[in-house]
């Protein structure tokens, strides 16, 4: 296995704190922003909706509660394509009336006093999942994990462009250490490894934002300085570096939406996003609302300097293609890139060459190559033998392919079957 070491392409100044994007004049929600199946929908066309009310709730185990981003009225539910592949129902808001939280004093909830349970089923009422891959509801995480795992905080933007969650890091420090306190009080953690950006101008700073943790004392803290910084697209280390074989991984972003729940006590209805890439003018992290279009977000950045090639929702390995600027913000979107052709490095898709590059540089050890022909082949027991639940969805695999051959694509739709 070899190391591949990307340009990070994020030249440009990050303004903190985080600015909040304008609000969606008519929010799209998908009822499907989870791994279960999309969430049963409780409202109708013309019902007056609440900032943060449900509008879905779950349906089977891996579901959850679905709510409203804005104050409004339903005008449509309509059917929506969705960024991985697929459709689901969604309910369309158009904004009015006054917010119930916004530009208000939040209220403040001591979790140290509340049960394990109760902590759980805020979790899940609040529609909390984790932030990266197929958006697991964190109450099933959690309670998937044995008491006494490792907790490891990813606090680096593994992927070029994106600056998400590194700037969830520096903004909102001590909301992100009551998360991991939460997080670990409810798997009564062994130890917390937090891995942050070991090189480059931001390096003490990023260290010393989780040194209270460390003194603490409550767990056994360790901070890792990961010495490829931001550039190192390696993902593999990250997800192997929790002492033992039962970890708890978790990117910021995640713990800032259970701080969100937890102690203010709000709905899972808003997410740092970055948006980047050659054609933006202006790129930046912006905290958006969720069902805001990609579009509103790109014109809040100043518009395209130049038509793109592609638009990926996510990040440039493993992301998505966006089909239209109306798509809109889910809680597992945290990249909008506009990429220019030099960016893309699109070409023809050819026939595989047996060349090997994909398996030499799998951070997980698995052969892309032969998986991806089992499955287009139908052979998905065969595949699942061959380590397809080990894939990680990194896209190096994708990346490094001289015949453009999406491998990432398909080894990621069939990994959590």
């Amino acid at each position: 296995m070899h190391s591949l070491r990307l340009e990070p392409r994020r030249d440009w100044e990050l303004l903190l704190p985080v600015p909040n994007a304008y609000l969606p004049t008519t929010a799209t929600v998908p009822l499907k922003q989870h791994r279960g199946k999309a969430a049963r929908r409780v409202v109708e066309v013309g019902t007056v909706v609440r900032e943060g009310m449900v509008l879905a709730v779950p349906d089977g185990e891996l579901s959850t509660y679905i709510h409203s981003p804005i104050p409004g009225t339903v005008r449509s539910v309509s059917v929506s394509r969705l960024p991985e592949g697929g459709e689901c129902e969604a309910v369309e808001i158009l904004l009015s009336g006054s917010f119930d939280r916004l530009g208000k004093r939040p209220e403040r909830y001591i979790w140290k006093g509340m049960r394990r349970a109760d902590l759980l089923q805020t979790l899940r009422a609040k529609g909390v999942v984790e932030t990266s891959g197929k958006g697991m509801p964190l109450d099933a995480l959690i309670e998937s994990k044995k008491r006494g795992c490792h907790i490891v905080i990813n606090a680096l933007d593994r992927e070029p462009y994106l600056r998400t969650e590194t700037s969830i890091a520096e903004s909102r420090i001590g909301d992100l250490l009551d998360a991991v306190l939460i997080v670990a009080s409810l798997v009564e953690a062994a130890t917390i490894k937090i891995v942050v950006d070991g090189e480059g101008p931001q390096s003490l700073q990023s260290i010393e934002t989780f040194a209270p943790l460390k003194k603490d004392g409550s767990y056994g803290v360790e901070l890792v300085r990961s010495m490829g910084g931001q550039n190192a697209a390696d993902p593999g280390k990250i997800r192997k570096s929790g002492p033992g074989s039962e970890s708890l991984h978790l990117l910021p972003s995640t713990l800032v939406a259970i701080y969100d729940a937890i102690v203010e006590g709000k709905a899972f209805v808003e997410r740092y996003v970055t948006v980047a890439g050659g054609a933006i003018r202006r790129p930046a992290v912006l905290k958006a609302r969720i069902g805001t279009p990609i579009g509103d977000l790109i014109e809040e950045c100043g518009g395209f300097v130049e038509s793109p090639e592609r638009l990926v929702l996510g990040g440039p390995l493993t992301g998505f293609p966006a089909l239209n600027l109306d798509l809109p913000l889910t809680k597992m979107i945290g990249g909008v890139l506009a990429l220019t052709p030099p960016e893309t490095r699109r070409g023809k898709v050819r026939p595989c060459i047996r060349c090997g590059l994909c398996g030499e540089f799998c951070p997980v050890g698995i052969d892309p190559e032969i998986i991806f022909r089992d499955l287009t082949g139908g052979r998905i027991v065969e595949a699942k033998a061959r380590g397809l639940g080990s894939c990680i969805s990194c896209g190096i695999c994708s990346y490094v392919c001289p015949s453009r051959i999406e491998l990432s694509q398909c080894l990621s739709a069939h990994a959590g079957g």
